[in-house]
């Protein structure tokens, strides 16, 4: 009887480690428009992501990484490793609102070092600095 149910149990175990399905992608990754402007942020599931600016201060496509914290409130989103352009070098320091499935909310606040980040960071969302970003699909 302990055979059988040690077979059972490592049966489950396999199909737990092999036959599972993996997990589902974050709702973060995606393409996201800006509601206003002409700028798309595509996001991927390995925390890189591209950032298309086509307006008529810039138009360029930046590649870049991203961190998101769920959880701190409101939740923490950070766009870094900037290899060109005005924010070359730079850390975007920011939070996020999910406020449903086809839209998000952000605000950031650009640094230079990581260090900075705590006391940059947007506590509340800025009237005139947010963006409303509408899902893709």
């Amino acid at each position: 009887m302990k055979k059988i149910l040690l077979a059972c149990n490592l049966t489950a175990l396999l199909i737990l480690l092999f036959g599972c399905k993996s997990k589902p992608s974050h709702y973060l990754v995606g393409k996201w428009n800006m509601v206003v402007g002409q700028q798309v942020m595509m996001f991927n599931a390995d925390s890189t992501m591209l950032w298309a600016f086509n307006d008529n201060v810039v138009a360029d496509t930046f590649k870049l990484k991203y961190k998101l914290d769920e959880t701190k409130t409101p939740v923490q989103i950070d766009l870094y490793d900037f290899k060109s352009g005005i924010l070359k070098d730079k850390i975007l320091v920011g939070i996020l609102d999910h406020f449903s499935p086809d839209s998000i909310l952000i605000d950031f606040n650009p640094i230079e070092q990581w260090s900075q980040a705590d006391s940059a960071r947007p506590k509340e969302f800025n009237m005139e600095e947010k963006r409303v970003l509408g899902k893709i699909r």
